[in-house]
């Protein structure tokens, strides 16, 4: 590599100044002017041959691209290897909350107290979910600028941001569970299954009839029915896996009469006219046919993924491990089911001990 050089030059108003010349590694050449003396010049010069060097060398101008463009790009980039669902999501935050306030912004001007300000004004009147949501936009922009040697570091590190307050679980136990199936009339098969099988919503609501091997009495899922806006897409599953779930048998004989006279290629769960079904919600003064049903059974409020969670809580009862239930949601480790229901595998541990009791006495007694 061709070293740089030092020169001297004459300023309009006659002072004595040095200028450097450089190239970096692409053997595009750099100027700057302005140094006073030689040794501050020859400093400056050494700094950017050593970054040149080892590869580390950032020009100065490739930080004048604003958040606006780049972010742009950053999205694009990923269009099409989101889920739907989730390009809404990101959407939607970058042009509500990022892009507004750092849009027009060079990558290279934004200072971290900037950045922590902005956390802070978001964290007062949106919740920790939005905070979350948006910062990450932000830093995830900053790390492809990074990546693309833009900028040497980020103004998002250690950046504070507000404490997530954990979703307090719902839990039915079995007899809620079935009274509130009851009190949901014709869609009695659809809580049953979500209820004991842990299906997703959009997971349920884009089954079809083939999906369902009453032989070997087994869900196979391996789609999910998602409403962006007023469209309902179908794609992979959360975790992009398929699965299979075993059914209760009163889950089985609740579906053979729910697909009784289709075929394989028609939803189990429809509209009534053969469409997909609308997101429920349990909302005070929803007027939709799970709202209803969490009225009449008179079982704690509850959102329709909490049926979910009964699902894993009802497996746990029954002895289920970690891995079985994995499996079952469709997470994708163990660690997760454990990290989410750990106070449910908690309660195993006086059960695990006494029935660890049992056997021991058992072999004592036949000695």
């Amino acid at each position: 590599m061709a070293m740089g050089s030092c020169n001297k030059y004459v300023t309009a108003d006659g002072e004595q100044r040095w200028e450097v010349f450089f190239r970096d590694e692409t053997h595009r050449q750099h100027h700057k002017r302005g140094f006073k003396t030689m040794r501050d010049a020859r400093a400056y010069l050494t700094v950017q041959e050593v970054a040149v060097g080892n590869g580390e060398y950032i020009d100065p101008k490739m930080s004048k691209i604003t958040v606006g463009e780049l972010g742009d790009q950053w999205i694009e980039g990923r269009r099409a290897i989101w889920k739907p669902s989730y390009l809404k999501s990101v959407e939607t935050s970058w042009r509500v909350y990022v892009r507004p306030r750092w849009g027009d912004r060079p990558i290279g001007s934004i200072r971290h107290s900037e950045v922590q300000q902005w956390v802070s004004e978001l964290a007062r009147d949106r919740s920790a979910t939005v905070v979350y949501r948006a910062f990450g936009i932000l830093k995830d922009i900053y790390e492809m600028a990074i990546r693309d040697r833009r900028i040497v570091r980020t103004p998002t590190e250690h950046t504070m941001l507000p404490k997530r307050k954990p979703r307090r679980h719902v839990f039915l136990t079995v007899e809620q569970l079935m009274a509130l199936a009851e009190a949901s009339g014709d869609h009695r098969a659809l809580v049953l299954v979500l209820g004991f099988c842990g299906l997703r919503w959009g997971e349920a609501t884009g089954l079809r009839v083939g999906d369902i091997d009453f032989g070997r009495n087994r869900i196979h899922v391996d789609k999910s029915a998602t409403r962006i806006g007023r469209e309902v897409v179908v794609g992979s599953t959360k975790t992009d896996r398929s699965r299979e779930v075993s059914m209760p048998a009163v889950v089985a004989d609740a579906l053979r009469a729910q697909v009784a006279g289709k075929r394989p290629d028609d939803l189990v769960f429809d509209n009534g006219s053969g469409g997909y079904l609308r997101q429920q919600s349990a909302a005070d003064g929803n007027r939709g046919w799970f709202a209803k049903a969490v009225r009449t059974s008179g079982v704690p409020r509850l959102r329709v993924h909490d049926l979910r969670h009964t699902a894993a809580s009802i497996a746990i009862s029954a002895g289920a491990n970690p891995k079985y239930v994995q499996r079952m949601l469709g997470h994708s480790s163990a660690k997760m089911t454990l990290d989410t229901y750990s106070d449910l595998f908690d309660k195993d541990i006086d059960r695990v001990a006494g029935n660890i009791d049992d056997l021991v006495s058992g072999n004592d007694g036949n000695r």
